[in-house]
């Protein structure tokens, strides 16, 4: 063989061994499905809210609270209420004990929206005294009278009682001073324009609301005890009963998206004339549809 001709079949087979392997790529699918089951689950954050050297008189200052939809459904009608009734069960006017006041009666609360902030649940009891240089020409029966304290300012209100003797009685009566109370007469004469009796009753509560614009407890609701001896005071409770008052609202009423969250802003507004240290320690419960 010519040595040319070793040289080219070198070559050939040199080109040969050394060409890449073709490989052709086997495949296939696979079909996912993933069914998520129904839920109506919340998060509320941060799990504790707490103010330190609040001033008596004063606001104690905003702090958020995150309601998140956690679940897998919308969910609707989200409302807010404090255990005040349960955290402060015994009048405590007159103690320097303040953990015979409930946190509770102070805190106040506002949805995304804005705008005013309402008291969570604000409990005033039955002053037991008599306050001098007042009029309760607004209702038949005077049985019970106190102060609502929005921080600074002090308003005279009054209670009268139904025919059947009880301020859950469908013709009870509840009056509120407009005017922040100086100690004069007209400061102390209480009217129940636009809240007059209660949107309705049952065997603990009548439950008024008040639609005088120039009233200090003006679109709130005022449930009313029927032994008349306190009045509780409130905007976003929806809870069974409550809902009796015309004036009760949702903290949120639309849909809340699975994912999506809310924001709720409180603030303590705390009276004048509180006792130092800490108030009795209550519980915020948010509940959704």
């Amino acid at each position: 063989m010519k040595k040319t001709e070793f040289f080219v079949l070198f070559l050939v087979s040199l080109i040969i061994l050394t060409a890449p392997t073709i490989v052709h790529a086997a495949n296939d699918n696979v079909t996912i499905d993933v069914n998520i089951s129904e839920s109506s689950t919340i998060y509320v954050l941060p799990t504790t809210l707490n103010w330190t050297s609040a001033d008596s008189g004063q606001e104690g200052g905003i702090k958020n609270i995150t309601i998140q939809n956690i679940g897998s459904l919308n969910v609707t009608q989200i409302y807010i209420n404090m255990d005040t009734l349960e955290s402060e069960q015994n009048r405590p006017y007159g103690s320097d004990d303040p953990t015979e006041y409930s946190s509770g009666s102070v805190l106040t609360i506002r949805n995304e929206s804005g705008g005013q902030f309402y008291f969570a649940g604000r409990l005033e009891w039955n002053w037991t005294q008599d306050i001098p240089t007042h009029s309760w020409a607004a209702v038949t029966d005077p049985v019970a009278w106190g102060f609502f304290r929005n921080t600074s300012s002090d308003y005279v209100w009054v209670l009268g009682n139904g025919t059947s003797y009880g301020c859950n009685d469908t013709d009870a009566q509840f009056a509120i001073e407009d005017d922040v109370d100086i100690g004069t007469l007209g400061t102390r004469t209480p009217d129940d324009t636009s809240i007059d009796t209660p949107d309705t009753s049952d065997e603990n509560y009548g439950y008024f609301s008040d639609d005088r614009a120039s009233s200090p407890t003006y679109r709130y609701c005022i449930a009313a005890t029927a032994s008349c001896d306190k009045i509780f005071i409130y905007h976003f409770d929806q809870r069974s009963g409550f809902t009796g008052c015309d004036t009760s609202q949702y903290i949120k009423e639309n849909a809340l998206a699975p994912g999506q969250t809310t924001i709720v802003e409180v603030n303590p507004f705390i009276p004048a004339g509180m006792p130092s240290g800490y108030l009795n320690q209550t519980i915020l419960t948010v509940t959704a549809t």
